[in-house]
């Protein structure tokens, strides 16, 4: 620790590298590393986007079921739908959590591809139509979303009493 203290200059003790000597330099992946955490974060927010549009379909499903208008036979088969379509929602949800780089970035994704794939659902099977305050709303949500997906380059700072 005593080549902390001496300096942005000083070699540390005993052949250690410390971040805080060289805050010019980025400490990047390897290329292959970086191949493999690109794939990651496709396979997180695919999982997200599918684990959205079960949802929806889940959701499509439960109208079905519990509408008024359905014999029996297509309530049990609303029911099992929903039942199937709620398990895959969650095991997508689960596996894009593991693939995200964070729990946020994961329940926004979940949130926009689910709210816009119960709009498209819900136009094709029931022929509802959203007004352009919902549509708007969606819009600020995929705002959002682009900003939690950016990343953005660590700002090294060297504040003046810790050069000291």
């Amino acid at each position: 620790m005593a080549a902390l203290s001496a300096g942005p200059g000083a070699r540390p003790a005993e052949g250690a590298v410390y971040a805080c000597c060289y805050p010019e330099a980025h400490a990047d992946f390897p290329p292959h590393l970086q191949a493999g955490a690109m794939r990651r974060r496709f396979l997180g927010v695919f999982n997200c986007l599918c684990a959205g549009a079960f949802g929806a379909v889940a959701a499509a499903s439960a109208k079905l079921a519990f509408s008024h208008e359905v014999n029996v036979a297509y309530s049990i088969l609303g029911i099992v739908m929903m039942a199937t379509a709620n398990s895959l929602m969650w095991t997508f949800f689960s596996r894009g959590l593991s693939f995200s780089m964070s729990s946020a970035v994961a329940s926004v994704t979940v949130t926009f591809s689910n709210i816009l794939s119960s709009a498209v659902l819900g136009f094709v099977l029931y022929g509802e139509c959203q007004e352009v305050l919902w549509w708007g709303g969606v819009f600020l949500i995929l705002c959002g979303l682009t900003l939690v997906h950016r990343t953005f380059q660590p700002v090294a700072r060297i504040f003046p009493h810790k050069m000291k």
